[in-house]
C-alpha cells in the first residue's frame, strides 16, 4: 500500500504544477479582480483585461506588448502589440457623446477603405452585449494584409480590437475570434460606461450669407478626422452637433471657419450652445470668417455666456 504513495504525490505535484507554472497570462483574473476604471478614467492597467491566454484559447498567438498609453484629453487607452494586434478603450462622459463618436468613427472607416480602394466585409450588430458594434477589414489594412478589427459601444464605453493577419493552425475565423474577445472585455467591465458622468450639450453652428461657401469647417467634438467639413455648399447654413463635458475638465472650443472665393460677398457666423449664443461675427467682406466660443465647464456653476452680437429677430 505504501509503495503507491510516491506515484500519488507525483500526480498531485504534476496537477499543481499545471496551475503554478502557467504565469499571470494563464491564471484567469489577477488578484483583486479585473482592472476597472479609476473614477471613470481609463488606466494602463486595463490593458490586462485581455490576456495572452484569452487569445490562445481562440487559436491566436498574441505577440509581445509594444506600448500601453493613455490620452488624458480623450480618456482613451491604447494597448499595442507586435504585428498590429491592439486594443483600445475610450470612456466618454455620456452615452450620447459615445454614440456620436462611434458614428463618426464608422463613417471615417468607410471613407478610408473607399479612398484606398480596399474591400469591405462590414457586418453590424455582431456583439450581443453591445448597443452598437461592427466588424470589418482593418482600416489601415495596407500595413498588414488579412488584419481585421471590431468596434463596440456599450453606453459611454467604446472598445476597439485589431487582429493581425497571421492565423494560427486552430484559429477560428476573424469575426468569431474578435466577437469572443469583445464579449470578454464587456463581461469583465460590467459597469463601465453604464452611467453618464458628464453633461450633454447641443452646439449649433450658423453661417450667414448668400451664394456658396468654398468650404466650411467646424469642431464636431468626436476627435475623428479633427472635425467636420463641407465644400461648395449653399449659404445660409446650419449644423447642430452633440458633445458632452466632464466635471473638472476644460472642453475644446466650439469653432466654425468659412471661406469663399469672393472677397466682396458678406459672410458672418454664429455659435449657440444649448440655445445661448457664445460667439458671433457680423457679416463682412474679405472672403473668410471664423467664430470661436467657449463651452460651459460643468463645475463652474454658470451657463453659456452671451455673445456680444445677437442677430436681429
Amino acid at each position: 500500500m505504501r509503495r503507491g504513495l510516491p506515484a500519488v504525490l507525483t500526480l498531485v505535484f504534476v496537477l499543481a504544477g499545471c496551475r503554478l507554472t502557467g504565469g499571470a497570462d494563464e491564471a484567469g483574473p489577477p488578484a483583486g479582480g479585473w482592472p476597472q476604471p479609476a473614477g471613470n478614467r481609463v488606466t494602463t492597467q486595463m490593458c490586462g483585461l485581455l490576456t495572452k491566454a484569452d487569445y490562445a484559447k481562440l487559436g491566436h498567438v498574441r505577440r509581445p506588448s509594444m506600448s500601453s498609453t493613455v490620452n488624458d484629453r480623450t480618456n482613451t487607452l491604447d494597448c499595442s502589440y507586435q504585428s498590429v494586434d491592439a486594443m483600445s478603450l475610450t470612456l466618454r462622459p455620456t452615452a450620447e457623446a459615445a454614440r456620436s463618436y462611434f458614428a463618426a468613427d464608422l463613417a471615417d472607416h468607410k471613407q478610408q477603405l473607399a479612398s484606398g480602394h480596399r474591400a469591405s466585409v462590414l457586418a453590424k450588430d455582431v456583439v450581443a452585449l453591445a448597443d452598437d458594434s461592427w466588424f470589418d477589414n482593418w482600416t489601415a489594412g495596407t500595413a498588414e494584409q488579412g488584419a481585421h478589427e471590431i468596434r463596440v459601444r456599450r453606453g459611454a464605453l467604446v472598445l476597439s480590437i485589431t487582429l493581425n493577419g497571421k492565423r494560427g493552425k486552430k484559429e477560428g475565423d476573424p469575426r468569431s475570434v474578435l466577437t469572443n474577445l469583445a464579449d470578454l472585455v464587456l463581461r469583465r467591465l460590467p459597469h463601465a460606461g453604464a452611467k453618464d458622468t458628464g453633461t450633454n450639450h447641443k452646439v449649433q453652428y450658423e453661417v450667414i450669407g448668400l451664394g456658396r461657401a468654398t468650404s466650411i469647417w467646424w469642431e464636431d467634438f468626436t476627435g475623428v478626422d479633427s472635425g467636420g467639413s463641407v465644400e461648395n455648399t449653399r449659404m445660409p447654413w446650419i449644423r447642430t452637433v452633440s458633445m458632452a463635458t466632464s466635471p473638472g475638465t476644460t472642453p475644446d472650443e466650439a469653432v466654425v471657419h468659412v471661406q469663399t472665393t469672393s472677397t466682396t460677398t458678406k459672410i458672418g457666423c454664429l455659435i449657440l450652445v444649448d440655445g445661448e449664443p457664445v460667439a458671433a461675427e457680423r457679416p463682412q467682406t474679405g472672403g473668410a470668417v471664423e467664430c470661436r466660443g467657449q463651452i460651459p465647464v460643468d463645475d463652474s456653476g454658470s451657463g453659456a455666456q452671451p455673445a456680444a452680437y445677437r442677430p436681429a429677430a
